[in-house]
């Protein structure tokens, strides 16, 4: 009886190689807000046209400026209260004021920026339109608030705050209407240019 001596042949292999050029990439990570990022923003690179960066810097800037408003409106409000002693008037202010921040805030930075940011890259007509609308939002809370900052019949106008000696008060809410003024001015600079790049490509503001 022979025996058959052991194979010296190795097991073949197959090698399978996946082609994933034809996945979708994977969208880049959040990096927005730096504290804890949620969303993903980068300006310098979706964007490669100057133009369109610069117009979208100045919107994030608006959005800052934004901020700072509502601060120096909270501040204010907040300054008021403690200057007419009232200690309910005082809680209210604070936490209104850090409702403001968090939901006007955000909102125009989702609403109003976000919208621009992507109209420019999708090019999608009703993304420029939600920022227009989102600017409408803007004015019309920087003229309701600033109304009742300068009406002269208001105690807690600036003109009776100043002429009530109450100075620390009618400061913060002389800056407050500065920064709007300055805001309103800025916003309709942006709003032409943005309403200019709007037109040329053949769009219109009512969608019908």
């Amino acid at each position: 009886m022979t025996t058959r001596p052991p194979s010296t042949q190795r097991p073949g292999y197959t090698v399978v190689v996946i082609d994933n050029s034809a996945l979708p990439p994977l969208p880049p990570p959040p990096n927005w807000p730096r504290c804890y990022p949620i969303i993903y923003h980068d300006i310098e690179t979706d964007f490669g046209e100057e133009s369109t960066r610069r117009i979208l810097r100045r919107s994030y800037l608006l959005f800052k400026f934004y901020v700072a408003t509502l601060v120096a409106y909270s501040i204010a409000n907040i300054v008021i209260a403690i200057t007419f002693g009232d200690a309910n008037e005082i809680i209210i202010q604070v936490i209104s004021s850090i409702l403001y921040l968090l939901i006007l805030s955000f909102g125009d930075f989702l609403g109003r920026h976000l919208s621009l940011y992507f109209g420019f890259k999708t090019n999608l007509p009703s993304m420029f339109r939600y920022y227009f609308f989102g600017e409408a939002i803007v004015f019309f809370f920087i003229l309701i608030v600033s109304i009742g900052f300068l009406n002269i019949q208001n105690e807690a106008g600036v003109v009776k705050l100043f002429e009530n000696k109450f100075y620390v008060a009618g400061i913060f809410t002389s800056i407050f209407l500065l920064f709007a003024i300055v805001q309103t001015i800025l916003h309709l600079i942006l709003i032409s240019q943005v309403y200019k790049h709007f037109r040329s490509q053949g769009f219109r503001i009512c969608a019908c």
